[in-house]
């Protein structure tokens, strides 16, 4: 088997296993009858800051940490222990949430470092925890409860730790040499401009892909349809992006969607077909940024993670019944298409600036 299709594999998988076990674990909790709303909303808080806002963090601790599986084992273990912990639900919810965020970063390092600059291997990786988080949230559905999903996260951990040793003994890759955690890094202004637009993009992404509720996703099924599509869009976006180019791809299939939402409180094939493309432009985010600091891989990927927590923040306000209007989510996805047409047009115009691909820290993209 080759080489790429093994790292690419097995982290792709893990994810929906670690993002399924994690949904378990803060779903039954939040749920339980026993626990009072403030506390039920507390959990789902800190476990979302711990797994989404601490990935940048564990980002700029791995790039010269160099052991990317092994985190990612680590990463599994913690959310396995997660359930021992459960009678104390903010304890329990922590201690998941940081194991998801070690797991997301080690493995998305590993992946990255095979990419080749490119968005496809990027895309798979980050697809497949979709499928698995909307199967934990559902987990009355499965036939088995937590003690196999303890299983399968401990398994998966052991079985890192073998990817970890392949990579590291046969395969030889390793991250860029980073010698120091923290280092200075200077920016021209159309460099850092790009950074701000492939942020703000995630953001919107994050938190209208959390607003989207159409009358027709009722039901264990409905719902699996439009997860699916979702994961199908992030896998697409970095294959058909590499082949017909990323600019041409992210502005293409969000000026689509937008039009798509219009009709998708009325039309179940328009909302599913609406999402599939409103997904397609997140590994291309993703590699944009993580192409900027090639010796920063872990950072750069932690940045484009915390922006998931900031678009979380109005999705849980006040706000968000507002922001759920079709007008303005068709507006929000026009915003990040424009907003996608500048950084990826100032992107390419940095392409032959070295300086856009030397060594950086996003540890001060945004100072």
């Amino acid at each position: 088997m080759k080489r790429n299709t093994i790292i690419v594999g097995t982290h792709s998988v893990m994810h929906a296993v670690v993002d399924f076990g994690c949904a378990m674990l803060v779903m039954g909790i939040a749920l339980d009858a026993g626990l009072s709303l403030t506390m039920a909303t507390l959990v789902i808080w800190v476990y979302d800051f711990c797994a989404f806002a601490l990935q940048y963090p564990v980002g700029i601790l791995a790039d010269p940490w160099n052991r990317n599986s092994l985190m990612a084992a680590i990463g599994c273990f913690l959310v396995a222990a997660g359930f021992a912990f459960r009678p104390h639900a903010v304890i329990a919810c922590a201690i998941a949430g940081i194991g998801n965020a070690l797991y997301h970063v080690g493995g998305g390092v590993d992946v990255l470092n095979i990419s080749d600059r490119k968005a496809s291997f990027p895309g798979i990786y980050v697809a497949t925890g979709s499928v698995g988080l909307y199967l934990g949230m559902n987990g009355d559905h499965m036939p088995f409860g937590s003690s196999v999903t303890v299983a399968l996260l401990i398994v998966s951990g052991v079985l890192l730790i073998g990817l970890y040793l392949l990579i590291r003994y046969r395969y030889r890759i390793d991250n860029e040499p980073c010698k120091r955690i923290v280092e200075p890094v200077r920016m021209t202004e159309p460099q850092l401009w790009i950074i701000y637009c492939m942020m703000l993009t995630v953001c919107l992404r994050s938190c209208f892909g959390m607003l989207m509720k159409f009358p027709w996703r009722t039901g264990f099924t409905h719902g699996l349809i439009a997860v699916i599509a979702v994961t199908l869009g992030k896998m697409l976006g970095g294959i058909i992006g590499d082949r017909l180019g990323w600019m041409r791809t992210s502005v293409t299939s969000l000026f689509t969607a937008s039009v798509l939402f219009a009709f998708a409180d009325r039309s179940m094939a328009c909302g599913v077909a609406a999402m599939l493309l409103f997904n397609m432009s997140m590994p291309i985010t993703l590699s944009v940024t993580v192409n900027m600091f090639p010796k920063r891989k872990g950072a750069a990927f932690g940045l484009i993670s915390a922006m998931l927590f900031c678009g979380l923040v109005p999705a849980f306000s006040d706000l968000a019944d507002t922001l759920s209007q079709t007008p303005i989510l068709v507006s929000a996805v026009v915003v990040s298409a424009v907003l996608l047409l500048v950084g990826l047009k100032l992107y390419h115009d940095q392409k032959g600036d070295s300086s856009c691909h030397g060594s950086g820290n996003a540890e001060h993209i945004s100072s």
